[in-house]
């Protein structure tokens, strides 16, 4: 078709008309904006009446009918509505039905149904003609959802999850009716029956023919009384409270699947039949159907609001009852019903959720970390506990060991003592030698008069002789029938004594007795007797000069020996050299019970308490203390032992009466280890009884030291 056979329009250049195609019913050729004539004359273009081909009846109302038919121009189905017989004469109704026609015309919006044309049909009443909608319409949606809850019951995710399909259309409603308040229209009628929805989630509210401007009062009541506020159904104002209600009374059919009743008598009347109608005032009324299980209190709080019987109390537009139901769907906070603040709080997590999951993933590894350094500590703290108590058991044994070790020594101290006073009793029944020649102190004292064989040692401050004993007699002996043995007998014994290796069990007579004596291995220095008749027997003989304390203390009247005839020990005392010694005497009796008289062992203490000077030569951190019976303390200070009394000041860090103080406390207590403050130092203490002598070895060590210190085997 060339462009300048084409008609010219009028006022528009030749040159500047486009080439356009318009796209005719199916089977049409297209025609170009440059046709001529006698092609555009060939489009059929029929009247009104004659332009829409009936079909079939497929809805009707109380006041008019739709039928199908096909529009022939444009080959389409479409939806005619037309007045019923009784109406097509009554102008009234013809006007009503016209103006519905025009406003609903007026309407724009993708939910509000097109209007295509408006006439005359052949039988000449008025038709509309508008778009036909393929759907269902939200009453037989409701109806369906019902009959399924009733037939299969849902999950708790699969409830919610119709619900909020339903709630999408109840927001669409919204919208369209919102863009009606927005022109000052108020829908007036709006139910289930009057919402139809499309294959594809589309929504069309109709049935516009009660709709009115805002603040008319219409001559008659419009519209259907159930959903209808109380004031409108009194006063017939129309205001957008009344779309207010009715989207409320739509929303409670939505969610609780039941039919609501506003209270109105002429409502009840309408749906008396109804077996799932309440009374939306009541309180069970919002109930699920069919389990009669409640609502959300969302929900509940939202549709209480929209259905309020004061309009004051009611949402004021559609807006934020849309609003509230959007924060419903999307779990948020509504306005007719706010959050506390707990509720508030979670809200506000959830909604910065990343944020909250990385603060909470935060605090959790914090409070990882703090239960890691808690146990980390805890645990340090244990094995701390551990160590010190490993540190304190072997404390403890160090100082058991060496206190069982000085006790061992005394043990055999004192089976030879008691061997020696065996001995002694036994040689008492036998025949005495006579020939045996005795040796007096006084004799010892003046060399030209001592026997011969006298030999010198470092152990005794004169010398001594392994041949001979002394005797000493006192000025006044008291008459006595005792026999004693021979001087040579008394050495024979002592000899054996000294021969008889008790911790060993070994009997060597041949060795020399000077390797016993005289070695300084053995902590024998002398073998006394002091017989009832006052008569005293030493071995070896050397003068003992009465003058000297060790000498008094060696002769001096024995002590309490019980009645079990138990052994005495003696306090420590200086010998003539100045080396400690100390002596441990035992009673003799003979067959028939007479006293006889008492055997003695003079002993060097440094050999008694070997194993502690030892202890403290390899590990002088420790502080050895040894309180005796009588409150006599034997001290090792620079690999010597040293005696202290009650009073007397120690050369270490601590008193005297406060060693004796810690050893009868420990004592007292019966536990083997304390903790004390002596001099304003801290100290940990360790007591070991030594229960042969009835003494106690007692053990200090600083408390800082003893953390961190290895105690030497």
């Amino acid at each position: 078709m060339r462009q300048d056979d084409a008609t010219q329009p009028v006022g528009t250049a030749q040159n500047d008309a486009p080439d356009a195609t318009l796209v005719l019913a199916p089977g049409k050729e297209s025609v170009t904006a440059g046709a001529s004539a006698d092609e555009i004359d060939q489009i059929d273009a029929p009247d009104f009446a004659h332009r829409f081909e009936f079909i079939c009846n497929f809805a009707a109302g109380g006041m008019g009918r739709v039928a199908k038919a096909r529009d022939i121009v444009f080959n389409r189905i479409v939806a005619v509505k037309t007045l019923k017989e009784p109406f097509n004469h009554d102008p009234h109704a013809i006007r009503a039905f016209i103006e519905e026609c025009r406003l609903n015309a007026s309407l724009d919006h993708p939910s509000i149904v097109p209007i295509y044309a408006m006439g005359r049909g052949q039988d000449g009443s008025w038709e509309a003609v508008m778009k036909l909608i393929n759907g269902a319409s939200l009453h037989a949606l409701i109806e369906s959802a019902r009959a399924a809850e009733e037939k299969t019951r849902l999950s708790f995710r699969q409830r919610r999850a119709a619900v909020i399909g339903r709630l999408e259309y109840f927001l669409k409603v919204c919208e369209v009716i919102e863009y009606c308040h927005s022109l000052k229209i108020v829908h007036g009628d709006i139910k289930p029956a009057n919402i139809l929805t499309g294959r594809f989630g589309e929504v069309y509210v109709m049935d516009w023919g009660c709709a009115r401007p805002f603040g008319t009062v219409p001559e008659r009541l419009s519209g259907t009384p159930n959903y209808l506020p109380p004031e409108f159904l009194r006063d017939r104002k129309v205001t957008p409270q009344v779309d207010v209600f009715s989207l409320g009374m739509l929303l409670f059919e939505m969610v609780t699947l039941r039919r609501g009743w506003n209270g109105s008598p002429s409502a009840r009347e309408e749906d008396a039949d109804s077996g799932t109608r309440c009374d939306v005032r009541a309180q069970a009324a919002f109930r699920r159907y069919p389990d009669n299980a409640k609502i959300n209190r969302q929900l509940e709080a939202i549709i209480r609001k929209a259905v309020h019987p004061d309009p004051a109390q009611r949402y004021e537009n559609v807006h934020e009852l849309a609003a509230d139901v959007r924060c419903c769907i999307y779990d948020e906070e509504v306005k007719a019903a706010p959050d506390n603040p707990v509720r508030k709080l979670f809200r506000t997590l959830y909604r910065h959720r990343t944020t909250t999951i990385l603060a909470a993933a935060g605090i959790v590894l914090f409070f990882c970390g703090w239960l890691f350094l808690l146990y980390f500590h805890a645990n340090e703290r244990e094995q701390e506990r551990t160590r010190n108590l490993m540190q304190r058991l072997k404390f403890q044994s160090y100082n058991d060991e060496l206190a069982i070790a000085v006790e061992k020594n005394v043990l055999l101290a004192q089976a030879q003592l008691l061997l020696f006073a065996d001995n002694l009793i036994e040689d008492m029944q036998e025949p005495k030698e006579r020939d045996s020649r005795f040796i007096d102190n006084e004799h010892y004292r003046d060399p030209a008069a001592a026997p011969p064989g006298m030999t010198v040692s470092e152990l005794y401050a004169r010398p001594v002789n392994l041949d001979y004993m002394v005797r000493i007699a006192p000025e006044n002996a008291a008459a006595s029938p005792l026999e004693l043995p021979g001087a040579k007998q008394y050495v024979d014994i002592c000899r054996k004594i000294l021969c008889y290796n008790l911790s060993s069990h070994d009997v060597n007579e041949n060795r020399p007795v000077a390797d016993e004596l005289l070695s300084g291995k053995r902590p024998i220095l002398r073998l006394f007797v002091r017989w009832a008749n006052q008569i005293c027997y030493s071995y070896p003989g050397t003068y003992e000069d009465p003058r000297e304390r060790s000498c008094q203390l060696r002769w001096r009247e024995p002590g309490d020996f019980g009645k079990g005839k138990r052994i005495v020990w003696s306090e420590p005392y200086p010998g003539e050299n100045g080396e400690l010694r100390v002596n441990c005497r035992y009673p003799m009796f003979d067959r028939k019970g007479e006293f006889l008289g008492v055997a003695g062992l003079e002993l060097r203490l440094d050999r008694l308490f070997e194993p502690v000077i030892r202890g403290y030569t390899l590990d002088p951190i420790h502080e050895f203390y040894y309180v005796g019976e009588r409150n006599t303390v034997v001290t090792v200070l620079d690999d010597r032992l040293g005696v202290w009394k009650e009073g007397d000041a120690l050369p270490g860090k601590v008193p005297a009466a406060e060693i004796i103080a810690i050893a009868d406390k420990l004592r007292r207590s019966g536990r083997p280890q304390l903790e004390t403050t002596v001099g304003g130092a801290s100290y940990f203490v360790s007591g070991a009884p030594v229960a042969t002598t009835r003494g106690m070895l007692v053990q200090l060590i600083e408390t800082g030291v003893m953390a961190t210190h290895h105690h030497q085997d």
